[in-house]
């Protein structure tokens, strides 16, 4: 019998890391297009696969769905990369005593039943084994679940969302993922942009974790330097908002003097050996709109136009003829 006590335990854990789709930072086309759609579907009982590059922030969608969906019932996660292949199945579905060596003698519930009247979401759903994928399909046609080692059946109700970094469709193509169980995942998917689409929303996710970061170290948030905000900008981000939020980690340890400079970033970043042109991005930002959005910036965060010229490596003049030449004051 499935632990009462197990399930409060475990949604109540689920509650405290629940996002809303408020907490998702970004004002760009591409990430307020895939908002609106999450915002739109969140609400159905339809599954949903949310589809992109490692570190764009599927989870925080899936949590916000979820909080929209049935913010009252648990949410549980479940990433199938990182789960031994032989262990999967019990995870999911769980066991019975005695249904493989050192296995719980009581019996364990799975992934599913902890579910139960919330959102099961799992992630990388690409690296399920093909052996397990049928026995899911059939939990999704069916809503119900037997444990390993039993016979009998547990009825469930539960959303599933899934996510990938892959491209599931080829996998179906190359028959290496079953094609009966990706229609049913695809039903409502969501593309979410890579941050190098995502144009200004860089130096908006930038100025959010410092400030976050900062919070926690309880010191001020260093100022960016033009040069800074420059290369935040060229740079590709492969590793996506992850890789911004270690990168701005780094960086706040390593500003001196309460300025950011290019030689904080890791390597990495202030080399822009990018791969990618930013103008290729569907949401691009001209060196303009970098350099307008940095004085603005600088002229809200220090006291006087003195302060902000010399944070942005600017003469006090050529600061004065821009600030006229974009209207700001």
């Amino acid at each position: 019998m499935l632990s009462q006590e197990r399930i409060e335990k475990q949604s109540q854990l689920n509650h405290d890391t629940i996002h809303t789709f408020e907490a998702i930072v970004g004002k760009s086309r591409p990430i307020v297009q895939a908002i609106d759609f999450a915002r739109n579907i969140s609400k159905s009982t339809y599954n949903v696969l949310l589809n992109g590059e490692s570190g764009t922030g599927k989870e925080i969608f899936a949590q916000a769905i979820h909080h929209d969906y049935c913010p009252e019932g648990p949410f549980v996660a479940l990433n199938c990369a990182s789960i031994p292949r032989n262990l999967i199945e019990s995870e999911l579905f769980g066991y019975e005593g005695g249904a493989f060596t050192g296995a719980n003698k009581n019996g364990q519930p799975g992934k599913i039943e902890a579910a139960n009247g919330g959102t099961l979401f799992l992630d990388e759903i690409g690296d399920m084994p093909l052996e397990v994928q049928p026995v899911l399909l059939r939990v999704l046609e069916d809503k119900r679940v037997v444990r390993i080692n039993s016979s009998k059946y547990t009825t469930v109700n539960f959303r599933l969302i899934a996510a990938t970094n892959q491209n599931l469709f080829q996998m179906v193509q190359e028959k290496t993922f079953r094609s009966d169980l990706y229609f049913r995942l695809s039903v409502l998917a969501i593309d979410i942009p890579p941050l190098r689409d995502r144009g200004k929303d860089i130096l908006l996710l930038a100025h959010y974790f410092l400030d976050q970061i900062s919070k926690e170290l309880q010191c001020e948030p260093p100022k960016l330097s033009f040069e800074v905000y420059k290369a935040l900008v060229e740079y590709t981000w492969p590793g996506n908002i992850r890789q911004l939020k270690n990168a701005m980690v780094y960086a706040v340890f390593k500003a001196k003097n309460g300025i950011l400079n290019i030689g904080d970033l890791p390597n990495e970043i202030k080399h822009r050996q990018t791969t990618v042109s930013v103008t290729q991005s569907n949401d691009p930002l001209p060196l303009r709109d970098i350099q307008k959005e940095a004085i603005m910036h600088a002229l809200c965060k220090n006291k006087n136009k003195d302060e902000a010229a010399r944070e942005l490596g600017l003469s006090k003049s050529t600061l004065y003829r821009k600030i006229k030449e974009y209207g700001l004051k």
